[in-house]
């Protein structure tokens, strides 16, 4: 808990990227929007289609829609989705990049485009990784869901699909979470020591949180709940009643968008939580190349001087300080 109450204080010094976080996104949602817009708007003005909206049924309506010989979201749904998921991926990469640099706190101008810049391609390599790796939490919750598939099939019960689905879920977050913390800590690491070396440290920082689970999982947990409980209350409070009118759809509109911007608030709280935990493993040099060792003070140069072997001068007469008498001579004389 003390790492995430750090997180939300770290978040709270820097609110202004809980809102870049959400404007961003957002302007890339309402371009898309805007294209499925120019589609349906002709067919819906003046049709039975946008009265059954309202009324709430808009699944029914999309489905209908999308069967009729108007729909012309083809484009839009296939190849469009495409682009946007690849322009979601890089923007993601790139606020992230973004939101390191700011967190460090370091005396720059402009720091979230400074990091944005500097840390882009080394934060898509771990990208890049983090999808590689991620395959296997899939195949093994697939595996999970289709044992659980099959065995409701053989009992003629429906409740086991819902279980084995539940299950999955569990078995790709308890393997997914560390994969996903090793390659947030893994870029804190790079962007704080200014190292490249991604995948050793990926792999590395992925050791540390397996070795550290009471350190980690706790705090991922919460930033986990979080999220997911704001969308649940949300969809509690939204789903009894359905806007009928222009001001009440722009009020659900502003409302849910206020919801996204809390929810971008819990993603840098989360990120300024694993800088905490980053902090409390000492910072350690995680993306450091193999081949480079650890800088050590490099010697003075009067130390690398040679030294003289001729032995001092003596000291001119009445300079000369007074010899040193042993202890042994001390009380042979009687002193």
């Amino acid at each position: 808990m003390s790492l995430v109450k750090e997180g939300f204080c770290l978040a709270g010094r820097h609110k202004r990227l809980a809102a870049i976080l959400w404007l961003l996104p957002l302007v890339a949602a309402l371009l898309l929007g805007a294209m499925a817009y120019a589609n349906i708007a002709p067919v819906f003005d003046g049709s039975f289609y946008a009265d059954r909206v309202l009324d709430g049924d808009w699944w029914i309506v999309l489905m209908e829609f999308r069967s009729s010989p108007a729909d012309a979201l083809d484009p839009i749904l296939h190849r469009g989705m495409v682009v946007m998921a690849l322009l979601t991926l890089l923007l993601g990469v790139a606020l992230s990049a973004g939101v390191v640099e700011v967190l460090l706190e370091r005396e720059s101008s402009h720091p979230f485009a400074l990091g944005v810049g500097k840390n882009f391609f080394r934060f898509f390599r771990t990208t890049i990784l983090l999808m590689v790796v991620t395959i296997f939490p899939v195949l093994a919750a697939g595996l999970v869901a289709r044992g659980f598939f099959k065995l409701a099939e053989a009992q003629g019960d429906g409740r086991f699909d819902l279980v084995g689905i539940g299950l999955a879920a569990v078995v790709f977050l308890m393997m997914w979470a560390p994969l996903k913390l090793a390659a947030d800590v893994s870029r804190i690491a790079a962007v704080r020591h200014e190292h490249r070396s991604m995948v050793r440290g990926f792999f590395r920082t992925l050791a540390n949180v397996l070795r550290r689970p009471g350190l980690f999982a706790p705090m991922y947990l919460v930033f986990l709940a979080l999220p997911l409980l704001l969308v649940l209350v949300y969809h509690l409070l939204r789903s009894p009643w359905t806007p009928a009118t222009a001001w009440a759809i722009l009020a659900l509109a502003l409302v849910q968008q206020a919801v996204m911007l809390l929810r971008s608030f819990f993603r840098v709280a989360f990120w300024g939580a694993e800088f905490a935990a980053f902090t409390e493993l000492d910072e350690p040099e995680l993306c450091r190349p193999k081949n480079r060792s650890r800088r050590v003070e490099e010697p003075v140069a009067e130390d690398l001087a040679p030294r003289s072997l001729e032995p001092a001068p003596f000291e001119e007469e009445g300079e000369a300080e007074d010899p040193v008498v042993s202890p042994p001579e001390m009380i042979r004389s009687g002193e």
